[in-house]
C-alpha cells in the first residue's frame, strides 16, 4: 500500500497545474476586485438615478399642490375648481392629474372619476395605478392628497409612465455593463498576470544564464521605481557581487593549478633521480612505488582543478561548433587499443548531420573518463559504445557498456566526489572520474543520467542544449 492514500483509501485529488500556478491566483482576485467594483459603482449610479427620479416626481407633484393650494387660499372651494376646469380645459391631454372631491368622495371637478382606495401606509405622497376619465388604460401615477378646510379632498399629481420606461431601459442598461464587465475584467487579469509574469520571467531567465556561465548577465530596469525595479536593482548588485567573486575564483584556480603543481612535479623529479640512483632493488621499488603516487596525486590535482573550474562557468568562451560524428569517431580512434588491451570492442554510433556546441578538451576528457571507467568496471562485458543523438532539444551524448551496470539505490553516491563503489580499492582510481562529467555536463547547460541498458549494463548520458 503507498503511503499517499488517506484514512478513507483515497488519495487527495490535486488541482490542475494551472489552478495551482501563481498566475491563476492572481488572475482571480483581480477578476473578483474589477467585478465587484463596477458592480458597486452601477448599483451606486442605479440607486442615485431612482433618487433624483423621484426627487423630481415629487417636487413636480408638490409644486402643482402648493399651486392649488395658493388658489383655494386666495379664493375659496369656488376659486379652486375653476382653477382645475380651466387647467383641464387649456392643457387636455397633457393636463397634470386632478381631482377635488366633496368630503364623501365624490368627484366635483377633476379627470379622475373616484379617490383612489386609501392606504395608510402611503402618507402625503403615493404612487398607485389608476384610469383617468379620458384614457382607457391605467396609468401609473404620483399623487399627492389633501383634505381642505372645508373637508373636500384635493388629489394633484402627475404621470409617471415615461419614467418608469425610462428607468427599465436605465435598469437594462446598468445590467449590460455590468455583463460586459465581466470579459472586460477577465482581459484586465489576464494583461496584469501577463505583465506581472513577463518581468518574474525576464528574472528567472537572467538566473538560468548566470547559472549557465554567463555571469554579466543583468535584469533590465525599466526605470519606473516599483518594487519590481527595485528587486531587479537589488538582483543586479548581487549579480555583480556573484561575477566579481567567480574571478577572484578564476585567478585563484589558476594560482593553484601552477602552485600545487609545482611541488608535484619537483617531487617527482626528485624521486626519478633517486631511482636512478638507487642500488638496492628494493629501495628503486620503493621509489617505482612513490612516482606512481606522485603521479596518481597530479592526476587528482589536475582533475580537482578542471572540476572547480568548469563549476565555476572557466571556459564557455571556448566552445565551438562540433560536428559530433568526428568527434566521437576521433576519441572511438584515441581509446580503442587500451579497449582491446582489455577485451572490449570500442565503436561510435552517431546520426549523420548532427552538431553540437561544446568545449571539444573537456568533453573529450569526460567522455574518456566514462570509457576508462567502462573498461575498469564492466566485468563480463564485451562492447562499449560512444554515443550521440536528439532528444527533445538536447543532444545526448554518452557511453554504454554491458557490464554489471550500477544498482539505482548507489547512483546518486557514484556521481558525488572522490566516491568509490568498490570498497575493496582494488581498482585503481580517485572518485572524480564521473564528478567531472557532472561538472562538464553543468557547464553546457546540462546534466547526467545514469541509465541501465536493456541487457543490462550502464548508460551515462550527457544531455546538453541542441
Amino acid at each position: 500500500m503507498t503511503g499517499g492514500l488517506t484514512g478513507g483509501g483515497v488519495a487527495p485529488a490535486r488541482l490542475p497545474r494551472f489552478l495551482r500556478s501563481t498566475t491563476f491566483r492572481l488572475f482571480v482576485p483581480v477578476v473578483l476586485f474589477q467585478l465587484v467594483a463596477t458592480g458597486g459603482v452601477l448599483t451606486f449610479v442605479w440607486i442615485a438615478g431612482q433618487q433624483s427620479v423621484r426627487d423630481e416626481q415629487r417636487a413636480l407633484v408638490q409644486e402643482l399642490r402648493d399651486d392649488l393650494l395658493d388658489t383655494y387660499q386666495d379664493g375659496g372651494s369656488a376659486a379652486l375648481q375653476a382653477n382645475v376646469e380651466r387647467r383641464l380645459r387649456s392643457e387636455g391631454r397633457r393636463a397634470p392629474v386632478l381631482l377635488l372631491a366633496d368630503r364623501d368622495g365624490r368627484s366635483l371637478v377633476g379627470n379622475l372619476s373616484a379617490l383612489p382606495p386609501p392606504d395608510p401606509e402611503a402618507g402625503g405622497q403615493f404612487e398607485t395605478v389608476l384610469y383617468r376619465s379620458d384614457s382607457a388604460q391605467p396609468l401609473n401615477m404620483a399623487l399627492s392628497e389633501t383634505r381642505l378646510a372645508d373637508g373636500t379632498i384635493l388629489l394633484a399629481g402627475i404621470e409617471i409612465g415615461r419614467d418608469l420606461k425610462l428607468q427599465h431601459s436605465f435598469e437594462q442598461a446598468l445590467f449590460a455593463a455590468l455583463f460586459l464587465a465581466l470579459p472586460l475584467a477577465m482581459l484586465v487579469a489576464v494583461l496584469t498576470s501577463r505583465l506581472v509574469g513577463q518581468r518574474v520571467h525576464d528574472m528567472a531567465q537572467t538566473a538560468h544564464r548566470v547559472g549557465s556561465g554567463a555571469f554579466d548577465a543583468r535584469v533590465t530596469l525599466d526605470g519606473s521605481g516599483d518594487a519590481f525595479d527595485e528587486l531587479a536593482g537589488e538582483i543586479n548588485a548581487m549579480l555583480a557581487r556573484i561575477e566579481t567573486l567567480v574571478g577572484e575564483l578564476r585567478v585563484v584556480a589558476e594560482g593553484l593549478a601552477h602552485d600545487l603543481r609545482s611541488p608535484v612535479t619537483r617531487l617527482r623529479a626528485v624521486l626519478e633521480q633517486a631511482a636512478l640512483e638507487a642500488r638496492d632493488p628494493a629501495a628503486e621499488a620503493a621509489m617505482q612505488r612513490a612516482l606512481t603516487e606522485a603521479d596518481t596525486l597530479t592526476r587528482i590535482l589536475t582533475t580537482a582543478l578542471q572540476i572547480g573550474r568548469a563549476e565555476a562557468g572557466i571556459g564557455r568562451e571556448r566552445f565551438e561548433q562540433t560536428e559530433a560524428g568526428d568527434f566521437l569517431g576521433d576519441l572511438a580512434a584515441l581509446y580503442e587499443p587500451y579497449a582491446e588491451d582489455a577485451g572490449f570492442v570500442l565503436r561510435a554510433e552517431v546520426p549523420v548531420g548532427l552538431t553540437v556546441l561544446l568545449h571539444r578538451e573537456l568533453m573529450s576528457q569526460a567522455l574518456g573518463n566514462l570509457v576508462d571507467n567502462a573498461v575498469k568496471y564492466a566485468e563480463g562485458g564485451s562492447t562499449i559504445a560512444l554515443f550521440a543523438r536528439r532528444r527533445e532539444g538536447q543532444v545526448v551524448l554518452g557511453v554504454r557498456d554491458d557490464g554489471p551496470g550500477i544498482p539505482e539505490a548507489r547512483r546518486e553516491a557514484a556521481l558525488q566526489r572522490f566516491g568509490r563503489l568498490d570498497p575493496s580499492r582494488a581498482v585503481a582510481g580517485s572518485g572524480l572520474g564521473l564528478a567531472l562529467v557532472e561538472a562538464v555536463a553543468k557547464l553546457h547547460g546540462g546534466r547526467v543520467e545514469l541509465a541501465e541498458t536493456p541487457g543490462g549494463g550502464l548508460e551515462v548520458r550527457l544531455g546538453i542544449p541542441a
